[in-house]
């Protein structure tokens, strides 16, 4: 695929590592982990072993239950001797974990790992130990994406966040062009949230403020996103950049012909930025899709499975259980 100037450029400043530290002190406290090239060609293969020092007692957590565990398609010694090892890295992630209270969130440069929380025996982001990193990392298309999107200028980094439970409620995109913030969406669309409609004004407020003060002037590029958790009034936590790119981000309430067309008056003027469009949801119109749906039990390790010694009635119950406790939603943000 063919990424013009503009589009590494905007990727590069919206990378975690790169802004973190202008912004720590309005984040969740994190960790950026410089991958080595070693472990990065490790975690772009396609082949599914975890490395050696996954298999020492200690390393997994009972959260956490490594593919094929319970299964024989593989034999064990073989696997071993085939296994990767990077203990030095590995202990740098124990470490990281531990520091961060002994729970974590994990992403990429750009993204997180939600296509594959259904590796891990609780179905969630929340890792605990290096088999919870691995496996979640391993078994996700999209953190491979941003994976091949990482050359000399920009190095893949692991990010490792303190755990914290967020409400779904609670989080919104907001959309930037030309330094001018013109719209926020809720995170969670198109859910119904009943407080929307009564707290629109400390809402708007809240995050204006916050834009103004710490982001308007500082941050790198003239377009772009930003997320942000605001759960408590006059406090707003910053989660993360993206590009103001159709490519890269999803618009959410609002669609990116609008974003972009001539009738957003898109000029940097302060008065601008005090009245961004707000859209949500005015009324519970019912269940909505929710776009964690479609992140399920992959084909492709079914079939591994068939080929095992679970049964069809396990494997299908195993699916089950994951979509509903993918749909239940999960903490931290997508």
């Amino acid at each position: 695929m063919l990424i013009h100037q503009k589009e590494i450029s905007d990727l590069i400043n919206c990378s975690y590592h790169n802004w973190y530290d202008d912004y720590k002190k309005n984040c969740i406290k994190s960790f950026c982990l410089e991958v080595p090239t070693d472990v990065l060609n490790y975690l772009k293969q396609d082949f599914f072993v975890l490395p050696k020092e996954c298999n020492l007692s200690d390393a997994c957590s009972s959260n956490t239950q490594k593919i094929g565990e319970s299964s024989s398609f593989s034999d064990d010694e073989a696997e071993d001797e085939s296994a990767p090892e990077f203990r030095e890295f590995s202990d740098k992630i124990t470490k990281i974990i531990d520091k961060l209270g002994g729970s974590a969130f994990i992403k990429t440069n750009w993204h997180s790992p939600k296509d594959s929380v259904w590796i891990t025996a609780g179905q969630t982001l929340r890792v605990k130990d290096l088999c919870d990193v691995y496996q979640l990392l391993k078994a996700s298309s999209i953190c491979k994406e941003d994976l091949n999107q990482v050359n000399e200028n920009n190095f893949c980094h692991i990010i490792f966040k303190k755990w914290k439970e967020i409400h779904p409620g609670t989080e919104f995109r907001c959309f930037v062009r030309n330094r001018n913030l013109i719209g926020i969406s809720p995170r969670d669309w198109p859910q119904y949230h009943e407080h929307f409609k009564t707290q629109k004004r400390d809402i708007i407020k809240d995050i204006v403020s916050l834009f103004k003060e710490k982001i308007k002037d500082k941050f790198p590029i003239d377009n772009y996103c930003f997320d942000v958790i605001r759960e408590t009034k006059d406090h707003v936590i910053l989660i993360d950049f993206s590009p103001f790119n159709e490519k890269y981000t999803a618009p959410l309430a609002f669609d990116w012909n609008f974003l972009l067309g001539d009738e957003v008056i898109a000029t940097n003027d302060d008065d601008e930025s005090d009245n961004p469009e707000f859209r949500y949801l005015d009324k519970d119109v019912g269940i909505q899709p929710n776009p964690r749906n479609n992140y399920g039990f992959p084909q492709e390790m079914i079939e591994m499975f068939k080929s095992s010694n679970l049964s069809d009635d396990q494997i299908e119950e195993l699916n089950r259980i994951t979509l509903e406790q993918t749909e239940a939603g999960g903490s931290q943000e997508e």
